[in-house]
């Protein structure tokens, strides 16, 4: 039998998420430590998966039952390279939250948020000893976002697992673990389809509420688990919604009239990357065309890759955009992927002293050119059947730095751009999603610092990964929303910041 390549911890892992999980890590030729409370299920799921995996019975809200479990496998198969926090349950009546027992916001707080606790605390005891690398992935609820009418509890322990998450995040990635958060939206599980059968569940107003027209499927979290667990990646204390971009709905109808069509990805694709020539967007050049898409670049200067057909435009100038978007369906085929990463910064100034035209360029090309390229591809992909669009935002659409009004405005800008343009175009098959990188050593910015012209000592020690990112780390966040993997998440702004905006420590030296 040939190594497995992780081990693997997934809890809840009988049925629903969790077992798509142990499903997709199997699959990966993991070995996958199945954990539930209903041992004949989790027994039978472990051999659904056959090879040598392995189930044990466990109660996560049992602290002595937690830390004797998991110091077992450990003695047995040695360190986790994964931990999947999944068990959860849900307080099956909906009810206003004076009318709920207390036993019942125990056993939610117990099982929701103790027990991830206790499972990735017994975890760590061992993974702390040497193992780097590892991964943790805990499982909260869109509901910990937004209140949801009857379900004040079970939110409550849902964004509490965020804040935990968050935390864990900054503490851990010193020693090179990654602690980030899947958030689902409504997932079609068997816990649904009990409270459908007890007509507690209302599925036909359900999906009307969510912009694609559907719940989600099981396999489409554990896709996303999968992708967070990988090694390497920039992801700190990032929370992924698969949601089917409930999150990015502001409207007070529905959200959707019909479920939204799916175009799978062909091989031979057209992707088109803006800004493609250079820094971020050559790396993401490379990393589609290295997963078979025929990948077309539009770009203000020229470019010097002779494996990628190239166009000269202005992404400020909306004709040229549009003739350069044509004349690439015109040559290679309608474009079902566009990556609008093409974008500038304005000099830095005080603000009473910025020029105009700087500010107004800024806008131009970050702004208004996203939405010009966005706009021709998508004709183009609605005549294919669907496609996606991913966005490259930044987490200066969260925070600001001074002296530079007009990247920050543009990126926030883009951020509800990316949600606007998820909900509207849903109904063509159109996924619209956005990366918000942090600080990235582009080889632009390794020449200033080899130049000395930036300091970035200060920046570093704000990241808890304590380094920049990597342009293919970002290049593999987008290459991961273009995806098929992808198919229920749509709306959604993907941070990769090394876990800048996750931390609560300041800086130790104001931002340059």
């Amino acid at each position: 039998m040939a190594k497995l390549q992780r081990q693997v911890l997934v809890t809840g892992a009988a049925r629903g998420i969790g077992l798509a999980c142990a499903l997709r890590f199997a699959a990966a030729g993991d070995r996958v430590m199945l954990a539930d409370i209903d041992a004949a299920a989790c027994t039978a799921a472990a051999a659904r998966l056959g090879g040598d995996h392995v189930a044990i019975a466990l109660d996560i809200s049992d602290e002595l039952a937690v830390d004797t479990a998991l110091s077992d496998l450990r003695a047995q198969f040695g360190a986790f390279d994964v931990v999947v926090n999944n068990a959860g349950v849900v307080d099956r009546f909906a009810r206003p939250l004076l009318e709920v027992p207390g036993a019942d916001i125990d056993r939610l707080v117990g099982i929701n948020l103790d027990g991830p606790y206790l499972v990735a605390r017994a975890a760590l005891r061992t993974i702390l000893a040497g193992q780097r690398g590892a991964r943790i992935v805990n499982i909260a609820s869109g509901a910990g976002l937004r209140a949801l009418p009857g379900r004040a509890a079970y939110s409550m322990t849902k964004a509490a697992v965020i804040g935990m998450t968050r935390a864990m995040a900054v503490e851990l990635a010193g020693a090179d673990i990654a602690v980030n958060a899947v958030l689902p939206g409504y997932i079609d599980t068997e816990i649904l389809l009990a409270l459908e059968r007890e007509g507690r569940f209302d599925r036909a107003a359900v999906a009307a509420a969510v912009p694609m027209g559907r719940l989600g499927r099981a396999d489409e979290i554990a896709e996303a688990v999968h992708y967070l667990a990988q090694p390497g990646g920039y992801h700190c204390g990032t929370l992924l919604s698969v949601d089917g971009g409930v999150d990015a709905f502001g409207g007070s109808g529905r959200a959707s009239a019909s479920v939204m069509p799916h175009r799978p990805v062909r091989p031979g694709d057209v992707a088109c990357v803006t800004g493609g020539a250079r820094g971020i967007g050559a790396a993401v050049a490379e990393r589609l065309a290295a997963e078979g898409w025929q990948v077309a670049i539009i770009d203000r200067q020229p470019g010097d890759d002779p494996r990628f057909p190239a166009w000269q435009a202005d992404l400020a100038d909306e004709a040229a955009i549009e003739h350069a978007m044509s004349d690439i369906a015109r040559q290679l085929g309608p474009v079902t992927v566009l990556v609008n990463n093409a974008g500038m910064v304005e000099p830095m100034a005080p603000t009473q002293d910025q020029d105009m035209a700087h500010f107004r360029r800024t806008i131009a090309v970050n702004l208004k050119g996203t939405l010009h390229a966005a706009r021709a591809a998508a004709r183009q992909m609605i005549g294919a059947g669907g496609g996606a669009i991913v966005n490259l935002a930044s987490i200066t659409a969260s925070l600001g730095l001074p002296g530079r009004n007009a990247y920050c405005a543009s990126k926030a800008g883009v951020v509800m751009l990316t949600r606007s343009m998820a909900c509207e175009w849903a109904e063509h098959g159109i996924r619209v999603n956005a990366v918000a990188p942090g600080y990235i050593l582009t080889p632009a910015m390794e020449a200033l610092i080899a130049a000395g012209t930036r300091d970035m000592s200060a920046i570093l020690a704000r990241i808890p990964m304590g380094r920049m990112g990597a342009p293919a780390e970002i290049a593999g966040a987008i290459a991961f929303l273009a995806s098929d993997a992808a198919s229920y998440i749509t709306g959604t702004t993907l941070q990769a910041d090394g876990g800048y905006l996750a931390s609560g420590h300041p800086p130790q030296a104001p931002l340059p």
